[in-house]
């Protein structure tokens, strides 16, 4: 008798977003750290302004990799609703 037991990835896809936006707080780290400007203020979209320190940067990368990752991640949610060929008989 052999049963197809069913395992989420989900728990998988969370780990290796936390992963993700951790590498890409460190990366705006070095990157605010090696500026050569630190006095000027960096504009994005004419929106936000925010200094080119390490914080700040580090923060900019995880909130904009967060979000993307959370797009992606819902955009997938919301296809495998309407997947048929997932659905078993």
């Amino acid at each position: 008798m052999t049963t197809d037991a069913t395992i989420s990835s989900r728990p998988i896809f969370a780990a290796v977003a936390v992963i993700v936006v951790l590498v890409a707080g460190g990366l705006g780290a070095v990157v605010g750290a090696s500026g050569q400007e630190r006095a000027v203020a960096m504009d994005l979209l004419g929106v936000v302004s925010f200094q080119m320190t390490p914080v700040s940067m580090a923060a900019f990368g995880m909130v904009v990799t967060a979000g993307v990752l959370a797009l992606l991640f819902g955009l997938v949610s919301v296809a495998s609703r309407y997947d048929d060929a997932g659905e078993r008989a």
